[in-house]
């Protein structure tokens, strides 16, 4: 009863804390995230299908399209607010610490259980991506998964591996760059387990033990592959029936024709590049914005692991330890010397977990409470800083993409009009998904009814996806407003060009919001 309820009170405090973030500070809503829920909301509200998800960095190629589905489910119950969605992926970042807790409290105990929670609960990183929804975000309980069914498949029996696949094929829905990693490391593991003859033989295994060694490898590759496999159907219906344009264009970028990826470098560049932004992102995700918080845990992970090898004789944990270890090293060594592109921060998300359970490794080399409760206090005093500082909150409220402003622009408008408007948007990407998305919402689902034309200039090609179903008509009202987004902007695509589309508009009135979206009203001269 006590474990339950001193675990009710961690998880209740971590989804105080996002909350707490995410009315503070609202959150981020920009060209991508709008882009989603717009599949999203078709698949909630239009029950419009699809076979793929969102477009990946190589020209041609997308994501599986478990995310859209997955965020359509907290669309349909909030009734499209596109809050819920970011309340579903950090719902998911706190699943994979329960997860977590239940799947490993028989190895590591529960003592050290509890602690790995807070450490996934509670470092910078998961704290920041249960603030928006990214399919990246959620990457973490695939990883969680993962590693469990790699873990079991060597102390119980291999034929768990296949479930591990899976989950790897379920990444490529998430992020296909770390699939891709994954991918090659299950594969290690898979010939690992080959060719490795188990120090421990379960008895309950024994049957696997003694047939022949080559014909339980095929079984155990043919299963894994059918599993890795299932996750890619909707790719594969996808293909059959659009004359495999997937597949042409992955072919087309392996033989140079398709330069979709930026930021390639030779071997030589790459290796420190690498290493500093491994190192960063250690950094960021459990000691952000401290030296030497971060150095005392670099030397904490060293000395505590080695204390462990040193005094262990449990082999389940020597296993589990050994797993992540090569999780890591292997997804350095394959993102090095195999990827030539850049490395994006969010590639690396999933070994959040991997780390948290090296650092519970080094506590178990240390064996001293008093040393576990200090660290504990300073990594949670050092986490959370990170989000109380008034620079941050001022950040956070100087975006235009903060999807506070934008509502407030849009409530707005709608107040302010008596007649008939039109809505144009001004955004440096050009393409303003994450407004269609908004005023759908707003128009649609809050019944305020739609603009009589909303885009990021009239007379433009329809460039979102099923708008005609709820928008047939569009035509330009004679009460204009212009919605400015004051950001970075690109030199062939300037506000300034932009507002020459409008010259024979006159401006009756301009407000600005957080001194980062400007708003014009104009009616004809």
């Amino acid at each position: 009863m006590r474990e339950k309820i001193l675990l009710l009170v961690i998880l209740l405090a971590a989804a105080v804390l996002r909350v707490f973030i995410i009315v503070r500070d609202s959150v981020p809503f920009a060209y991508d995230m709008g882009r989603d829920l717009l599949w999203a909301k078709d698949i909630a509200f239009y029950h419009i299908p699809t076979l793929i998800g969102p477009a990946a960095s190589i020209w041609g190629v997308y994501f599986g399209p478990l995310w859209f589905y997955f965020l359509s489910i907290p669309l349909l119950l909030s009734g499209g607010n596109p809050l819920s969605a970011v309340y579903a992926t950090g719902s998911l970042i706190i699943l994979s610490a329960i997860l977590a807790f239940y799947l490993f409290k028989k190895y590591l105990g529960k003592t050290y259980t509890f602690i790995l929670g807070i450490l996934l609960l509670f470092n910078a990183a998961n704290i920041n991506n249960s603030t928006y929804s990214f399919p990246a975000n959620i990457t973490s309980i695939l990883t969680v998964l993962i590693l469990y069914f790699t873990f079991i498949s060597i102390i119980k029996n291999p034929f768990f591996i296949t479930p591990a696949f899976f989950f790897v094929g379920l990444m490529f829905h998430t992020e296909p760059a770390p699939a891709v990693v994954f991918t090659l490391i299950l594969i290690f593991m898979l010939f690992y387990l080959k060719f490795y003859d188990p120090i421990r033989k379960p008895t309950s295994q024994s049957a696997w033990m003694n047939v022949n060694k080559w014909e339980n490898f095929f079984k155990v590759f043919s299963l894994s592959s059918a599993f890795y496999s299932i996750p890619f159907l909707p790719h594969l219906l996808f293909e059959i029936r659009h004359g495999f344009i997937q597949t042409k264009s992955l072919i087309a970028y392996f033989l140079g024709q398709n330069p979709s990826l930026s930021g390639q470098l030779p071997l030589l560049q790459r290796i420190p590049t690498r290493i500093s932004t491994y190192i960063d992102f250690f950094k960021s995700s459990f000691s952000p914005q401290n030296e030497i918080f971060a150095l005392c845990l670099i030397l904490l992970l060293i000395f505590g692991i080695y204390k462990f090898i040193k005094n262990n004789e449990d082999r389940d944990l020597a296993f589990l330890l050994k797993i992540n270890i090569y999780i890591l090293a292997l997804n350095f060594l394959i993102s090095t010397f195999l990827i030539s592109v850049e490395i994006k921060t969010w590639y690396l998300y999933g070994l959040i977990i991997n780390i948290a359970f090296l650092v519970i490794f080094a506590l178990l080399g240390w064996k001293s409470r008093i040393f576990t409760i200090v660290f504990l206090a300073i990594f949670l005093f050092v986490n959370l800083l990170s989000f109380s500082k008034n620079a941050t909150i001022a950040q956070a409220k100087a975006d235009p993409a903060q999807l506070a402003n934008q509502l407030r622009v849009i409530d707005l408008i709608y107040k302010d009009a008596k007649s008939p408007f039109s809505v144009y948007i001004y955004t440096p990407s050009i393409y303003d998904l994450n407004y269609q998305y908004l005023f759908w919402w707003q128009g649609v689902k809050k019944n305020r009814g739609l603009p009589e034309d909303f885009a990021y200039l009239p007379n433009k090609p329809d460039y979102v996806r099923n708008k005609s179903r709820y928008f047939p008509n569009p035509k330009q009202a004679n009460t204009v407003y212009l919605i400015i987004e004051k950001a970075p902007e690109n030199e062939f695509y300037t506000s300034f060009d932009w507002q020459t589309n409008f010259t024979s508009f006159r401006i009756v009135w301009e407000k600005d919001i957080n001194n980062v979206i400007k708003i014009q009203k104009r009616i004809p001269e």
